[in-house]
């Protein structure tokens, strides 16, 4: 099998019980059939503390969750499954995490989610560096299972072709939210619906271009956060973004309610004083949702769907930037180390902004000036 790894996958390190955001919070823990297995074989206190805090279903195994933390992470910050028997008796999402394994069939994809700050860490050192991300490719066997029911081989080569030229793209200077990437998603889309009449030509990312940017304001970044993104739970699941979103309410809101009027110009004051604290910003951006396409945009073999991919990057990138703003409201300077701890914690609760997507627009528009309700600039 042909396993394409990205560039800095290798470099990732575990610091356990030194990491700021540990995996160990925040999570519901499925566990695979082979790890339940081991866990009801088990003898002794310990088999019978793994089985008691198993809890099942028709489909799924997942561990008890306490205050949204595993009940197998010790006063050490470490995992005390690991310490007794080993990393192969942890769940598999333990002994992957942040390392994202996608099997297509034809080749399999290795990059790092991050959700992980030691992950970020190593993005932004990318980054800083402005090295480019590309994969080294390799033999070897693999033993996680096909990600995919698709087996259309010259589609996955089209997604790969377009992958990397949307890629140099954002290289080259266009923006992550320029509306030539959303006029693309939209003509291979009706491409693929073509397709399945016989007519297939798809097009080429390179062929777009646009001055326009897509608009997100904060009215339209009010409705993900509130359709979705928040919940009160926050306070014990990620206490970082719970209190960032309490800034974002007392910030914005006056009765309970978006003051439309000030809010624009107060997030305008806030992005601003962001580009300032924090220099990097506008590269940040764009690196972030270029990676995004290298570890999300191989999704559209599944699904075909390139407008909600790329639209729902682009809410993600956008979302990211205000709750840098929040953050560093009152910073004097943003440090890289906090970028990374920031990410960390926004990625694990990202998801959310797929299922308010879906709450506040129809994704299956083609009118790009209303896409979403949203306006060009």
């Amino acid at each position: 099998m042909q396993i394409r790894r990205i560039s800095f996958f290798d470099e990732f390190t575990c610091i356990g019980a030194g990491c700021p955001v540990n995996c160990c919070m925040g999570w519901k823990i499925p566990v695979d059939y082979e790890v339940y297995m081991k866990y009801l074989n088990e003898k002794g206190l310990f088999g019978a503390k793994l089985r008691w805090m198993l809890k099942r279903n028709e489909e799924t195994a997942s561990f008890r969750s306490f205050r949204y933390r595993c009940p197998f992470w010790d006063g050490d910050r470490l995992c005390s499954i690991q310490k007794k028997r080993g990393s192969e008796y942890m769940p598999a999402v333990c002994a992957q995490f942040p390392r994202q394994l996608y099997h297509l069939g034809f080749f399999c994809e290795e990059t790092l989610y991050l959700a992980c700050p030691e992950a970020v860490n190593l993005f932004l050192e990318s980054l800083n560096h402005e090295e480019p991300f590309a994969y080294r490719v390799m033999e070897g066997e693999v033993s996680y299972e096909v990600n995919t029911t698709n087996d259309d081989e010259e589609f996955l080569n089209y997604l790969l072709q377009s992958r990397s030229e949307l890629t140099q793209m954002l290289r080259e200077g266009m923006r992550y939210d320029s509306m030539a990437i959303l006029i693309y998603g939209r003509d291979a889309g009706n491409a693929c619906l073509a397709g399945k009449e016989g007519r297939t030509e798809f097009p080429s990312p390179l062929t777009y271009h646009s001055v326009e940017h897509l608009l997100m304001d904060l009215k339209f970044l009010d409705r993900l956060l509130l359709d979705g993104f928040y919940h009160p739970n926050l306070r014990v699941v990620s206490p970082v973004l719970y209190r960032l979103c309490r800034d974002y309410f007392r910030k914005f809101y006056r009765f309970g309610r978006l003051d439309v009027k000030t809010a624009e110009q107060t997030y305008a004051d806030l992005q601003r004083e962001l580009s300032q604290k924090f220099l990097l910003l506008d590269k940040l951006l764009n690196r972030y949702f270029e990676y995004y396409l290298h570890t999300n945009f191989l999704d559209i073999y599944e699904d075909y769907s390139f407008r909600k991919c790329l639209i729902y990057g682009m809410a993600k990138t956008n979302m990211l930037c205000l709750f840098l703003a929040l953050y560093a409201e009152k910073k004097e300077r943003i440090e890289l180390s906090e970028v990374a701890e920031l990410i960390a914690v926004y990625e694990r609760r990202a998801p959310q902004i797929k299922g308010a997507l879906k709450k506040v627009s129809d994704i299956g528009t083609n009118d790009y000036s209303k896409f979403y309700g949203l306006s060009n600039r």
